[in-house]
């Protein structure tokens, strides 16, 4: 069977999957219109639609995007629906096609009842077809406005959850879990009390769901004001997530049989807070100090378990600090900033229930949580000063130091230190309003330092120097064109070698190109060519005598010109170019041998040699709009060819046969394809 085929076989069966799933989307949205009586208000609707659809086919996926917003005012009822669909289909190596999609549709309408009170309906389907699984509800509400600014909503209703449970005799069921569902918000509009403008905002979700539970708690508050020329900032947020899942095998209980009934609950807690203060120092000179906090806890807690099984439920807490102190100058022709950070952070597991454990099982599963505890701590310096030295030549620094210790147990051996440092320097020269030119230099040094004495053979230093100039001449308003190059050498040198082996000290360096033009030929039709070349040299380093040994180089050179013409619907064709060779060591060649062989028609050969890969084809792309509506499609036919020159001695017999196959290699076609659509109405 054709990919062609199976792909229509595929997409026909999804078309008849969409009603099923759709079922439960426009039910919501016919009981609400049956119930609310406006058939007199239709002459007063007000409504408007938004919709976007992507299609792209690249090597190996297909992939569609649907996003469809509406939002209705029909008599006194406000309507706000949305739908996001996505599909990916992949091509696996047997050359099938594996589906994966997923739905999210949402629904809320209110309306009015009294001055204090209006009606709202909520509603949800969440599809996930990979899984098979899916999730709806249905919740009726009530909002009022108890005070000024202060926004109250209480609803109750109905989920349902579909998801896989535990497989039994190698069938995996369906599992249908319905249940009530409940929820309460309260939000405050910003408004100052005694000098602060604060805000404050809450949800809270609850689903009994038998025998799962699935709750949601966000609460959210905000305070500011100002002091003459100062002003304080702070913010802070605490979210409460439970979900729970059918349970056969988590990261500690692999290999364990598992009851079906087996529930494991799984509880985050996470409060952030920021808070920041900025205020004059001179005239010009402002300080900015922040903090920042992120607390996590999270438990994992199994229930419904048989006794006779073996369960592991842990907390795991996350901690991180991080405090910010920056100077900023402003002056005539000078900007400057100065910054100064503290970070700290910390991650800790634990395995609450080891009472309940054998003693193996406890001393195995603890050592597993603990490889995944750390502290880490952060300081960091950086700085950053613009000036203009002439009326036309501008400089501009970028500096930065930090240094890193990440702390682990003795099980984990990722223990290590690290030191970074980067510099950046710019000069701009305006040589005239038709030709600007700029010299770019960057430099870096990163030292890793392993602890552990068993990979303490890893620290390495890298050293990394850049320089880059380039120039964009704009001879006229129809025409532009920029030049620029790149120089950078990279080294990477171990902190010792170990006795018996070979230094892995190597070497990087590359040379780049890079350019562009764009010329208007006539009105409404442009030229544009874009091309870059790139030369890049490995080496083994020998730091000492700094020399090297070359043993590789990639040459990349890439080439695209295009011609775009028209005004509201505009076109757009062009070729491009990809080229790069570089040396492998094993290229394996298949090759025909002669007819007159008694055994096999077909023989291979590995030997190292130089690859080409080179790709070319015609690109093409179409570009409508009107008002807020748009269109746009795009497209590659890229025609791929990899072509070998293998080094060393041939079979004499064949030698021929195979370097002409070689340099022939092998063609394929790689199309790829873009088409996104977005209308308003």
């Amino acid at each position: 069977m054709y990919l062609e085929d199976e792909l229509l076989i595929g997409l026909r069966g999804k078309i008849n999957q969409v009603p099923l799933q759709r079922t439960h989307q426009w039910c919501l949205l016919t009981l609400f219109f049956w119930g609310i009586g406006f058939s007199n208000d239709l002459a007063m609707s007000q409504s408007s639609l938004q919709q976007t659809t992507d299609f792209s086919r690249e090597v190996n996926q297909f992939r569609w995007k649907s996003e469809t917003i509406w939002n209705a005012y029909i008599g006194l009822w406000n309507i706000d629906v949305s739908n996001r669909f996505v599909s990916d289909a992949y091509i696996q190596f047997d050359n099938r096609l594996r589906f994966r999609d997923e739905d999210r549709f949402t629904l809320y309408a209110s309306r009015p009842i009294t001055k204090r009170f209006d009606a709202t309906i909520r509603g949800g389907f969440d599809w996930f077809g990979a899984g098979r699984a899916s999730s709806q509800s249905l919740l009726l509400g009530v909002q009022f406005i108890p005070l000024a600014r202060l926004n109250v909503e209480t609803s109750v209703g109905i989920a349902s959850d579909r998801r896989p449970g535990i497989a039994l005799d190698g069938q995996i069921p369906l599992r249908i879990d319905t249940g009530p569902a409940a929820g309460i918000s309260a939000q405050f509009a910003p408004q100052e009390f005694q000098g602060y403008e604060v805000s404050f905002q809450s949800d809270a979700r609850l689903q009994r769901i038998a025998a799962r539970r699935i709750g949601d708690l966000a609460v959210m508050g905000s305070a500011a004001r100002t002091f003459g020329l100062a002003r304080f900032e702070s913010r802070a947020r605490f979210t409460s997530r439970r979900r729970d899942t059918y349970q056969a095998a988590s990261f500690l209980n692999r290999g364990q049989v598992r009851d079906p009934e087996t529930i494991e609950a799984t509880t985050s807690d996470t409060l952030d807070a920021n808070f920041l203060v900025q205020a004059p120092v001179l005239s010009g000179l402002r300080v900015v100090a922040q903090a920042d906090i992120q607390l996590n806890q999270r438990r994992v807690r199994t229930s419904k378990a048989p006794e006779e099984s073996i369960v592991f439920e842990t907390n795991f807490s996350r901690q991180a600090l991080t405090g910010e102190v920056s100077l900023f100058y402003e002056h005539a022709d000078i900007d400057a900033q100065l910054r100064a950070e503290y970070g700290a952070i910390n991650e800790h597991r634990v395995l609450t229930n080891q009472e309940d454990l054998p003693l193996s099982e406890i001393s195995q599963k603890r050592t597993l949580l603990q490889q995944a505890d750390y502290d880490e701590g952060v300081f960091a310096l950086s700085g950053r000063i613009r000036g203009e030295l002439l009326p036309r030549l501008s400089v501009l620094f970028v500096g930065s130091s930090r240094i890193l210790r990440h702390d682990t147990p003795l099980t984990n051996l990722d223990d290590r230190d690290e030191i970074y440092h980067t510099a950046t320097l710019t000069f701009g020269h305006q040589r005239s309003r038709y030709l600007r030119v700029e010299l770019r230099m960057f430099g870096s040094y990163h030292h890793t330092v392993f602890l552990n004495a068993e990979r303490s053979a890893e620290n390495n230093v890298q050293r990394t120097l850049r320089l880059r100039p380039s120039m964009e001449w704009t001879p006229s308003s129809s025409s532009r064109i920029r030049i620029a190059s790149e120089v950078r050498a990279t080294y990477t040198t171990d902190d010792f070698i170990l006795p018996g082996r070979r230094s892995t000290d190597q070497s990087a360096r590359e040379l780049r190109l890079e350019s562009e033009i764009e010329h208007r030929l006539f009105t409404n039709t442009d030229v544009m060519i874009t091309a870059s070349y790139s030369d890049l040299r490995l080496g083994r380093l020998m730091w000492d005598s700094f020399t090297e040994v070359p043993f590789d180089t990639l040459r990349t050179l890439t080439a695209w010109a295009r011609v775009q013409s028209g005004k509201r619907l505009r076109g757009e064709i062009g070729w491009k170019i990809f080229v790069r060779t570089d040396y492998d060591r094993a290229i394996s060649v298949s090759y025909q041998l002669p007819t007159d062989t008694p055994t096999s028609t077909l023989g291979r050969i590995t030997r190292p040699g130089k690859r080409w890969i080179i790709q070319s084809g015609p690109s093409a792309a179409l570009f409508w709009s009107r008002g807020k509506t748009t269109l746009r499609l795009d497209a590659w036919a890229n025609w791929q060819r990899l072509r070998y020159t293998l080094y060393g001695q041939l079979p004499s017999t064949n030698a021929d046969i195979i370097r002409q196959t070689a340099r022939r290699g092998r063609l394929r076609l790689i199309p790829l394809m873009s088409l996104s659509m977005f209308w308003h109405i």
